[in-house]
């Protein structure tokens, strides 16, 4: 747990505060579609609650004592009758907050005026003409539209054979389901903290939002077609489309294109396969627009960059050029070319490679003078993150976290000696790693209640040695 919070506190310092707003867009943009799909599941859910209770109520005190008063027997048979009878006349009163039921009991409901209580003869009357079929689903249409235009979810949405393209500027907003709302968060997120390097939070923003937009447009063009015209009646909304676009764009790095991959594949199974109906056109028209993506993205301009970053391109540049001339700065090189080897090595899969290369690396970061922290702190955590797999002993660990106490380095001391404690089975280096990692965390104020409990734990294993004394005297210092 440890680990994880350094980690996260790590990371948090690098994100900008453009990476922030975008987050708290997304969040927003999730609340909003939860609210608005849940809102009347709720109210219904609501509703059948208070119906059992006001059943309830009903029957404990007039219900059991009417059948007892004709000779009836109020078993728990009968309750359950009455109460399903109770509920069906209610529900007939009341009409269902769920839209999609709703409109259900609406066909049946206009089908039976159509057809029995006058609705014809009063089109007749009104058109001096005889309906058909297709002016009964005409009419009938604009009926269940009547009601549907009160519910957000429908007021926003794009229907293309009713050809409101206004839509397509709020249809965007909503997400068809709860699956592709999620697809949308996590690989719009790392799309943007992507490309904001390669164009900036305005390029990116104009390049999504218009394809966001203009969406909906391209799956009208499609239901004109013969297969897709089925669906041309059903309402479209989310950006399928434009997250396939900046995936598509995203592609070209590679060490980006697995991610875009994933994205767009996640992306299509969820629109053909959850949500179906017309986002099999959206399926369809996503690896199009990735692959326009990929090309589109050497088209478009990148960012200018801003004079600090060019300060320090000039920087590294001079420092490269004097590493051609000072045998420090080429011994420095030297090293980080060598860590940089491990890296790859271990990426391939080649452990023992990687292995030798990386602790040669190590050592020599360690030997540095001056001691560059943010590269011994680098390689530490990616030693020990997810992507590494190489076979350190524990001595090595801890070696390696005592050099870095005794050079200052009390983050990558943390970070090596907890990993050393992992691997650990001797008992007495075990308790005086402990005790190293306490003493690091409470008087360099990081985690100092982890480090408390460090030392507390010291003492507990046994407190009459050296070690134990002086736990007991950082912590009454603490006090």
């Amino acid at each position: 747990m440890n680990k994880i919070f350094r980690l996260a506190k790590r990371n948090l310092k690098r994100v900008k505060a453009s990476h922030y707003v975008v987050i708290i867009l997304v969040l927003s943009l999730g609340i909003f579609n939860a609210v608005t799909a849940l809102d009347p599941i709720l109210k219904q859910n609501r509703r059948e609650a208070n119906i059992e209770k006001t059943f309830n109520k009903w029957w404990a005190e007039e219900g059991i004592n009417q059948f007892k008063l004709v000779g009836l027997e109020p078993t728990e048979k009968i309750r359950n009758e009455e109460f399903e009878q109770y509920r069906e006349k209610y529900l007939k009163q009341n009409h269902t907050y769920i839209v999609e039921d709703r409109i259900k009991e609406m066909k049946v409901e206009f089908r039976e005026w159509w057809e029995n209580s006058g609705g014809k003869e009063q089109y007749v009357q009104e058109h001096n003409v005889y309906p058909n079929e297709k002016i009964y689903q005409g009419e009938l249409k604009k009926w269940i539209q009547k009601y549907t235009e009160k519910h957000v979810r429908y007021r926003l949405a794009f229907v293309p054979a009713e050809e409101k393209h206004e839509r397509i500027f709020s249809a965007w907003l909503l997400s068809p389901s709860i699956v592709s709302f999620i697809i949308f968060a996590l690989f719009f997120i790392y799309a943007f903290i992507r490309l904001e390097k390669r164009w900036g939070a305005a390029i990116f923003a104009s390049i999504f939002l218009g394809l966001a937009v203009t969406s909906a447009e391209f799956v009208w063009l499609t239901t004109s077609t013969s297969f897709f015209h089925q669906y041309a009646s059903a309402r479209f909304m989310g950006t399928s489309i434009a997250l396939a676009f900046v995936l598509g764009c995203m592609s070209r790095n590679k060490k980006d294109t697995p991610v875009a991959v994933a994205g767009l594949i996640l992306s299509v199974l969820a629109d053909w396969f959850v949500n179906g109906g017309i986002y099999t056109s959206v399926a369809i028209l996503s690896p199009l627009f990735f692959g326009l993506g990929a090309f589109a993205v050497t088209k478009i301009p990148q960012r200018k960059k801003t004079e600090k970053e060019l300060n320090e391109e000039a920087i590294q540049e001079r420092l490269r050029k004097h590493a051609n001339n000072s045998p420090i700065a080429a011994k420095k090189a030297k090293n980080r070319a060598l860590v940089e080897s491990g890296l790859n090595a271990a990426k391939k899969g080649e452990a023992d490679n990687a292995t030798r290369l990386l602790c040669l690396g190590m050592n020599a970061l360690m030997q540095e003078q001056p001691i560059d922290r943010e590269a011994v702190e680098k390689l530490c955590r990616e030693l020990t993150g997810p992507r590494v797999f190489i076979d350190i002993s524990g001595t090595q660990w801890l070696e390696w976290g005592e050099t870095a106490k005794s050079k200052n380095l009390m983050e990558a001391a943390l970070i090596l000696l907890e990993k050393g404690l992992s691997q650990e089975k001797n008992e007495s280096m075990a308790r005086r790693t402990l005790y190293n990692m306490g003493e690091i965390q409470v008087n360099h104020n990081i985690d100092v209640e982890e480090g408390v409990k460090r030392l507390e734990k010291v003492i507990n294993m046994n407190n009459s040695d050296i070690l134990a004394a002086q736990a007991q005297k950082i912590l009454g210092q603490r006090k």
